[in-house]
């Protein structure tokens, strides 16, 4: 088996609970302040699931391989972004290919 081929299987194996705290110990590594909502029942629908301070603010929206992202959510993403704020989703393809840590780590 290739490596390729031998990432593509781990994020597809990754549940979404399993990428988040993967991101989050990553960010911490990296110097990142780390917000998730606990229980988001009570709160607006669609709202990013990590919200990431450092030297600027990020919103990011983590879905399993398969996940689809709602409605909801892409009004939330397009307004942050709409406001010019870096926010946007993340698979866990992007943290095996290395994509989530250069962008924590920024320009």
């Amino acid at each position: 088996m290739k490596a390729e081929e031998y990432r593509r299987l781990q994020a597809e194996a990754m549940s979404e609970k399993q990428f988040q705290n993967h991101v989050v110990a990553l960010a911490h590594r990296l110097g990142w302040l780390v917000y998730h909502t606990f229980d988001s029942r009570r709160s607006a629908p669609g709202f990013p699931d990590l919200v990431m301070v450092r030297d600027r603010v990020i919103f990011r929206e983590l879905k399993a391989s398969n996940g689809v992202v709602t409605p909801a959510q892409q009004t939330w993403l397009r307004a942050l972004q709409v406001a010019g704020i870096d926010a946007g989703v993340w698979k866990p393809a992007n943290l095996l290919s290395g994509v989530i840590e250069r962008e924590l780590r920024g320009p």
